[in-house]
């Protein structure tokens, strides 16, 4: 681990109790004060909040059949997850057309809560749209807006119109979005929020302990953050949230291979530990230079390599030259032990980057064929 020099933040911005987060610095900046150290590299106070709230194993696992997208990864197939904000416009028209399309060369989309702490149509609304047309989909819960009831309602919601999957993250802060005023809640990090979902599920019981008449059937989804400090602990970190319920792990955006074969080394070497689960790596569809700089220089959590910058530069076309960036890490996914797909996601110079469209439809597809990963005949509507 690098030796840290700056000095330690006096409490998680994110009041955080089984971190860390996805956005420590390579210097082991906090994600919300760069100039200060995050506190969970600090192993004695990182102890200690671990021991004030430890993970309470889940009591059962998803049901075989839960969901189709659970289907196609036990089935050993690779499974490829598509992720789509909710629209900024009440008419949804255009998004439901462009997301039906998506659902075309994706498994599963994924529809998410407000990310990188932007405002969009809530995930829920979002949601309830794509079901009615059919759609595989898988909304995001974040713990940065809601409190515990606001999250355990949400599901129960989302498992009423349909929906059969769900992942759940902490969440960036809002000072990294575009609403940094606004009151952070945090009532819960995400193992936590694993263990309440995985409790709705397991025991048909909210977090206080009273019944629920007719469980939520839910397949449930985490995040890991193999390129953030601590690079050691993010192995053991996944075996927390799959104890913890989660059925399945989508990594951070994967661009430095040496350290992501590290990573799924440490994690298959704990798979004897744990239950059974799928791991899944975040790839990312640059479309130049200038915007992948402004990735580098704007998202925390994943660094992109000055050799792939270089790529992009001297590329005659770099949109294509990021197609086959991406499709070159989406085939070494798919030949490594222990990971069973991949999250892909086309980045754009739009306001809302993962608006869905026709554009994402046709870059998703093209990595694929590249990637030697066959587009499903009927796709995630099936």
């Amino acid at each position: 681990m690098t030796t840290l020099t700056l000095p330690l933040v006096e409490a998680c911005p994110k009041k955080m109790r089984l971190g860390p987060c996805g956005g420590v610095g390579p210097d082991g900046g906090c994600e919300i004060d760069p100039s200060h150290a995050c506190l969970f590299l600090e192993p004695e106070w990182a102890s200690a909040q671990a021991a004030s709230a430890p993970v309470t194993p889940a009591t059962h696992r998803t049901a075989p059949g839960t969901s189709a997208f659970q289907d196609r990864l036990d089935s050993g197939a690779f499974g490829v997850v598509a992720e789509v904000n909710g629209p900024d416009t009440v008419d949804v028209t255009e998004f439901v057309t462009a997301a039906e399309r998506i659902a075309e060369v994706a498994d599963v989309v994924s529809v998410t809560d407000h990310s990188g702490a932007t405002v969009h149509m809530g995930n829920v609304a979002a949601t309830a749209h794509l079901l009615a047309r059919g759609l595989e989909v898988m909304p995001t819960f974040g713990c940065r807006d809601r409190n515990r009831m606001a999250l355990q309602g949400d599901l129960l919601g989302i498992a009423s119109l349909g929906a059969r999957n769900a992942l759940l993250v902490t969440g960036n802060h809002p000072e990294v979005g575009d609403s940094p005023d606004a009151t952070p809640v945090f009532d819960l990090d995400s193992p936590r929020l694993l263990q309440v979902a995985a409790r709705m599920r397991d025991e048909g019981r909210y977090a206080n302990g009273r019944p629920i008449e007719e469980r939520p059937r839910l397949y449930l989804g985490a995040t890991a953050h193999p390129f953030a400090q601590p690079y050691d602990d993010r192995p053991g970190q996944v075996l927390r949230k799959v104890v913890a319920g989660a059925d399945f792990v989508i990594s951070q955006h994967v661009f430095d291979l040496p350290l992501w074969r590290r990573f799924v080394d440490g994690v298959n070497a704990l798979r004897g530990d744990a239950p059974p689960f799928h791991l899944l790596g975040g790839v990312a569809i640059l479309p130049d230079e200038p915007i992948a700089r402004r990735v580098n220089a704007g998202l925390r959590g994943f660094s992109i390599p000055e050799e792939t910058l270089t790529r992009l530069r001297q590329a005659r076309d770099p949109q294509a030259e990021g197609i086959t960036i991406a499709a070159e890490i989406v085939a070494e996914l798919d030949a490594t032990d222990g990971v069973s797909g991949c999250l892909l996601a086309p980045v754009t110079g739009r306001s809302n980057a993962l608006t869905a469209s026709a554009e994402q439809t046709e870059l998703i597809a093209e990595v694929r064929r590249q990637a030697g990963v066959p587009v499903p005949v009927s796709g995630a509507a099936s």
